[in-house]
């Protein structure tokens, strides 16, 4: 039977490898055992502090140990943890940790004041550094008495409370069982196609309030790994650990993988011999930057597609997906996989019917990872799940294999004279040109046609090209209603964490200026 709770990988494995290293974050370094005796002091100080199944409790900070830790000790109580992104305003951290009704928060140094103050209802714990007016997250501690709490907790009980990134209004709370994450670590597994021993070392740089960085974690708690913790992304630092620890598999969105190129000189000469697998994901990756990067790092890749609302993955482009592109069929690289374990994928035309093969319409999705629904807020979630399908929102084709390629945003969607054009197939096509480095398209008003594309370009340091030459280019590869009516070139794409690109942002900065 399908274990029910995430804790239970952790007494496992204390009890089977517990001398066997979990965690690694800079000079610290603890077992199984040692991990699963600090989880207990922390379930039972929270538990001293009053909380109990169903509350919920703010985590807001970069990665360290004990903010997973955190995660582990709320499932041993029914507490639901909600990671806040650290990148966010004091507002915007603040409106989550009140929207959920966060009862305790626990927050980094440098921003625990600030938010604090927008929030005088909760307790603050200061979770990493030092801060005067708030105790220390191991002060905190002290006052635990050793009582081992465990609360009785069911498969489909909320394990975490995941907010969605609100690039279109506001954040909504993403409601994960326990079921949901572990049967998504489970189909992550069999759909990357690789085995991990106990003990293999796995990078985690992603951040752990995103699904990128806890999934790793959680993959390295269920499969008995060791988790190698850097407490943000530097490239420079990535690499290195690369190179000089045994480190297996590592997760890195492409906007990781493309400033790792960018910005770390020597890569040429260098050499990663234990490195296996990436995975990479959360945002769409040109093909000219993935083959650069397969042709480093000389290791299997993995794509995973999903969004927060299906806890990680539905799809997966596996590693010998990957291979046989590479070999005869480079086609793929531009897909992100099929349908993982257990799960249906499907693309509907606006009135709900079922597209055949190479048709595009929204992408729905149906399998045990998909969200238990959003935190209260029955309307959305009604929206979103229909008849016992997910609607992403994203629209894909399938291919007569059953590999997704997704080809934009149903909110992105352009419709120019009448017919629909994909953002994101002009930005494949103009980020193969050997000047640009990066591309985003978004669609504006145009008194003729409805709208047109604008496209909007970083070029290469120290490069520059015509908008004339550029037109000639899609022109070879695109419809010509799909090649953009307009070029503009800035020094850097607005991304937002995830690495999505914020289009919102750039129709209002931008996107105006072309209005007819």
């Amino acid at each position: 039977m399908l274990c029910q709770r995430l804790d239970d990988f952790l007494d496992y494995h204390a009890r089977v490898h517990g001398a066997i290293p979990f965690v690694i974050q800079d000079e610290t370094a603890l077992t199984f055992g040692e991990s699963r005796d600090r989880v207990n002091i922390i379930a039972s100080r929270m538990a001293a502090e009053g909380l109990k199944k169903g509350d919920r409790i703010g985590l807001l900070g970069k990665n360290s140990i004990d903010f997973f830790f955190l995660y582990i000790a709320c499932a041993r109580l029914g507490v639901v943890p909600v990671g806040i992104n650290y990148r966010l305003t004091p507002e915007e951290a603040a409106y989550i940790a009140r929207d959920a009704t966060a009862k305790l928060l626990f927050c980094d140094n440098d921003l625990i004041a600030a938010v604090d103050a927008l929030c005088p209802e909760l307790s603050s714990v200061c979770l990493f550094g030092e801060h005067d007016d708030y105790p220390r997250f191991d002060q905190w501690l002290e006052a635990s008495v050793q009582s081992n709490e465990r609360t009785e907790v069911s498969a489909d009980d909320v394990m975490s409370q995941m907010y969605t990134s609100g690039t279109t209004g506001l954040p909504k709370g993403v409601l994960l069982s326990h079921s949901n994450i572990i049967s998504n670590v489970y189909q992550t597994a069999m759909a990357s196609e690789f085995t991990f021993m106990a003990g293999d070392e796995f990078l985690l740089v992603a951040p752990m309030y995103h699904a990128a960085g806890i999934m790793i974690a959680y993959t390295g708690l269920m499969q008995g790994l060791t988790l190698v913790i850097h407490r943000e992304y530097d490239s420079t630092r990535v690499v290195k650990t690369l190179a000089e620890r045994p480190i297996a598999a590592v997760t890195l969105v492409p906007v990781m993988l493309q400033m790792i190129i960018d910005t770390v000189p020597g890569l040429d000469r260098m050499s990663f011999p234990e490195l296996r697998l990436i995975y990479y994901g959360a945002s769409p990756i040109s093909v000219p930057l993935l083959r650069q990067a397969i042709k480093i790092f000389q290791c299997d890749f993995t794509q995973g597609y999903g969004q927060t609302e299906t806890n990680s993955i539905v799809a997966m482009l596996s590693a010998s997906d990957h291979r046989r592109a590479l070999q005869d069929k480079p086609e793929l690289l531009n897909a992100c996989g099929r349908a993982a374990f257990n799960t249906k994928i499907k693309v509907v035309s606006p009135n709900g019917r079922g597209l055949p093969p190479g048709e595009a319409g929204e992408v729905l999705a149906q399998g045990p990872q998909i969200m238990q629904g959003y935190w209260n807020d029955a309307a959305a979630t009604a929206a979103t799940i229909r008849d016992g399908w997910l609607h992403t929102g994203d629209v894909g084709r399938l291919d007569k294999e059953g590999y997704l390629t997704i080809v934009g945003r149903l909110k992105d969607l352009i419709i120019s004279g009448g017919e629909n054009i994909y953002p994101v197939e002009i930005e494949n096509v103009l980020t193969t040109h050997p000047v640009i480095c990066d591309a985003a398209v978004v669609g504006v008003s145009h008194s003729k046609w409805g709208e047109v594309p604008l496209a909007i370009l970083v070029c290469a340091e120290n490069e520059q090209v015509e908008a004339a030459e550029l037109n000639a280019f899609c022109r070879e590869q695109l419809a010509g209603f799909k090649v953009p009516a307009y070029f503009h070139f800035i020094s850097d794409i607005p991304r937002n964490p995830s690495g999505k690109i914020l289009k919102q942002q750039l129709r209002e900065k931008i996107g105006k200026d072309y209005e007819q």
